[in-house]
C-alpha cells in the first residue's frame, strides 16, 4: 500500500513538537517550584501544633487531678514524691484522694479518681510518651536534651513542658510551649 502525501501530512500532525514539549515542562517545573516549598512546611506546622495540643490536654488534666486531689498534682503518693513509674498511671488509671494508683481504669472504692487521660501522647519528634521530672530550682532549657523521655515535668508545681531542642517555625524555643 501506498502512502499519500496527505496520509503523512495528518500523521505528521497527531504528534506534539519539541517546543510544545519543551514548554510544557517547564511550565511543570515553574509550577513545582512555586508549589512545593508551601507543602514541604506542612509537617513541621502539623508537629508543632500537635506538641501544643497535647500539651494543652495534659495541662488541663494536671489541674484537673489537682482538683480531686485537694490541690496535689501527680507525682505524689500520700504527701511523698512517687517515683516517675508512678506518674503515667496517675494519668491514665484510677488514684485514690493521696494519689496511690490502681492499674484499673473503671472507679471503684478506694480508687475513685480518674482516669484523666486515655493514654500517654507521644512527643511528636522523638515518638517518646515517657516523662522524667525536672527539679524545681531547674530550669526546663538545663533538662532538655530531646532523646530522654517525651516530656519534662516539674512535680512541685505541676509544670509539664515538651522535651524537645531547637525553635519552632515562629522561632519559639519547644521548651517554651
Amino acid at each position: 500500500m501506498i502512502s499519500t502525501s496527505f496520509e503523512k501530512e495528518e500523521m505528521k500532525r497527531k504528534a506534539f513538537t519539541l517546543v510544545e514539549i519543551l514548554v510544557a515542562v517547564v511550565l511543570l517545573g515553574i509550577l513545582a517550584a512555586v508549589v512545593l516549598p508551601t507543602l514541604q512546611g506542612h509537617p513541621a506546622i502539623a508537629r508543632e501544633s500537635s506538641a501544643k495540643d497535647s500539651l494543652s490536654t495534659m495541662r488541663t488534666q494536671i489541674e484537673f487531678y489537682k482538683m480531686e486531689h485537694d490541690g496535689v498534682p501527680p507525682g505524689y503518693i500520700n504527701g511523698s514524691g512517687a517515683p516517675t513509674a508512678i506518674l503515667p498511671y496517675q494519668f491514665n488509671a484510677t488514684t485514690t484522694i493521696t494519689g496511690a494508683v490502681s492499674p484499673s481504669t473503671t472507679p471503684t472504692a478506694p480508687y475513685l479518681y480518674g482516669p484523666y487521660i486515655r493514654k500517654m501522647p507521644e512527643n511528636p519528634y522523638n515518638n517518646l510518651t515517657t516523662i522524667i521530672y525536672v527539679a524545681e530550682a531547674t530550669a526546663f532549657s538545663a533538662a532538655v536534651d530531646g532523646t530522654s523521655s517525651g516530656w519534662l515535668y516539674k512535680k512541685e508545681t505541676g509544670e509539664i513542658r515538651i522535651n524537645w531542642t531547637g525553635t519552632d517555625s515562629e522561632g519559639a524555643n519547644f521548651y517554651d510551649y
